[in-house]
């Protein structure tokens, strides 16, 4: 395992002063500020805290999305080989091995008592690295089960070589620290704006939330110990009832209206200090400035939205037209996908086959017949590549939270009660489905199959469905084995469309019993004796 570090941390960039010193060789650098300096000025401590933030993942490119039943890249390369198979310990594109990030907010809870600084700051302080050393750890394990737990920040003097814990005390880990931390946090730091990309009471109780209802699924709780689900159920029922969140009125503008009521905890991003390419990795060829086409959503993804009138498309009484597919389907499909014919960015967009510039399999076209909406600023017009949108990345939204507790306290119960009824209706009654109302006396394991739907829809394309299909232990069945559809879609001499369904793979989706807990990198086996590596890798 990687745990040693230069003493020095890199944790602001100091603007370098000009002119000459004759005593160069000795001066400090200027990139970097000594660790035992940070704890003296109360400025330095918060912009080392304001760095931890910058470790939280946030938009991607191309790979979680396009490695499930959503989408494909045109681009290949690592959402390709997860596809076929061709993942392994020292080749792993979803690797995540944190002790790089661990490790500072290790330091930071060693040193912050000694501090001189105003004790409700200090706590503030300490509150959000533990919600930070949280998610870092959630994200190992949510990848590897059980993982080193360091809490101190190791020194060449001490024993390098940590053992994992099981999965169960790396969940125990996160939870404890989650729940101290909600004692350690304020209930506000002053506004919206600022609670949504700092962590306060709220949003650690609703993260704890999500890592409570990881940890009763399937793949984490074999043994399916009921208390974990009522745990998570109470959690996030605690969170509802605190009234801090609630469903934003229009599901189009979740990520654009910046800081709105849904949004819980998010990755903040401002042109120009900080960006990301959120609204040219979407775009079409036509309008491409640089790295378009990463997300195709395949045909098993569009045919998951119901109609309008909350019925399966296959379902007696939907009004699904095959000749007319897209028309009257739930409206959260209108805002998620980018169709043959829709208007996007100002330009009505053609994927048919043979449509010029954009139509399918064109060079550095669609793979599937289909683009992504969700999430995009049509009105941004200075989008380039990696760079040029500032959306938030929304990590957490109050959306899951019904989901979650809706999933938590269904599986407690023995048939679903009115609670887990409203939750689910109101995501969908948000959405727009008329009636958004579920069929009364649903079965348990009929109702998992609608928050599983749910979720599905509701969360596509922010970079939650792999870990479901995992948690849930249903990858195999989901994916392993099966070939996902393009639509291919041809233009009629009267102007009509005929579509006729494709494989987009080539070869069956691999997706192996082993790989439902991925191997511990191939380098930290080799560095650490101790590290035992997952079964079958």
């Amino acid at each position: 395992m990687t745990k040693t570090f230069a003493k020095t941390l890199l944790v602001v960039t100091i603007l370098m002063t000009t002119g000459c010193n004759k005593d160069f060789l000795e001066r400090q650098a200027t990139n970097s500020i000594p660790e035992e300096n940070i704890f003296r000025d109360p400025a330095l401590i918060q912009l080392f805290v304001n760095n931890m933030y910058l470790d939280v993942p946030a938009f991607e490119r191309n790979l979680y999305d396009n490695i499930t039943d959503e989408s494909r890249c045109y681009w290949g390369g690592g959402p390709r080989n997860v596809v076929q198979g061709q993942w392994f310990p020292d080749n792993n594109p979803m690797e995540y091995w944190a002790y790089g990030p661990v490790r500072k907010t290790n330091m930071f809870l060693d040193k912050i008592d000694a501090a001189n600084i105003d004790e409700e700051q200090k706590t503030s302080f300490k509150g959000q690295v533990k919600f930070l050393r949280a998610m870092l750890y959630f994200n190992m394990i949510k990848r590897y089960g059980g993982v080193p737990v360091i809490t101190e920040p190791q020194g060449l003097d001490d024993d390098l070589f940590v053992a994992r814990q099981t999965t169960d005390e790396s969940f125990d880990f996160v939870v404890k620290e989650l729940e101290e931390a909600i004692t350690l946090l304020p209930e506000t730091h002053g506004s919206r704006a600022i609670d949504v990309g700092k962590a306060n009471k709220h949003s650690a109780k609703a993260f704890l939330g999500r890592v409570l209802t990881y940890w009763a699924s399937t793949l984490y709780n074999p043994a399916g110990d009921v208390a974990r689900w009522q745990k998570a159920a109470k959690i996030n029922k605690e969170v509802m009832e605190a009234g801090n969140y609630k469903l934003h009125g229009n599901f189009r503008n979740i990520m654009l209206d910046k800081n709105n009521e849904e949004e819980i905890f998010s990755v903040q991003f401002q042109k120009p200090f900080r960006e990301h390419g959120w609204d040219s990795w979407g775009q079409p060829d036509s309008q491409s400035k640089q790295d378009a086409v990463n997300r195709s959503p395949v045909q098993e993804f569009v045919d998951a939205f119901e109609m309008k009138n909350g019925k399966a498309i296959n379902e007696p009484g939907s009004g699904y037209d095959p000749a007319n597919p897209y028309k009257n389907r739930d409206p959260r499909f209108d805002a998620t996908v980018l169709y043959n014919g829709a208007t996007f960015f100002g330009a009505t967009i053609y994927m048919y086959e043979g449509a010029p510039i954009d139509g399918i399999n064109l060079p550095y076209a669609t793979i599937t017949g289909y683009l992504i909406r969700k999430g995009m600023n049509e009105a941004n017009k200075d989008y380039y590549g990696g760079a040029g949108s500032d959306q938030n990345w929304i990590e957490l939204r109050y959306a899951e939270v019904l989901l979650n507790y809706a999933e938590a306290q269904n599986e407690v119960l023995n048939a679903p009660d009115a609670s887990v009824y409203a939750a689910v209706q109101a995501v969908r009654q948000r959405a727009g489905l008329v009636p958004y109302q579920l069929p009364a006396g649903l079965s348990k394991v009929q109702m998992r199959e609608k928050i599983r739907h749910e979720r599905y829809i509701e969360l596509s394309f922010e970079g939650k469905r792999y870990w479901d299909l995992r948690r849930w232990k249903i990858a195999g069945q989901v994916l392993n084995g099966k070939q996902f559809h393009a639509m291919y879609i041809t233009k009629n001499a009267n102007g009509t469309y005929t579509y006729n369904p494709k494989p987009v793979d080539g070869i069956p989706y691999v997706f192996q019993d082993k790989m439902y807990f991925m191997p511990i990198p191939q380098r930290e086996i080799e560095k650490n004796p101790k590290l035992t590596q997952n079964s079958g890798w």
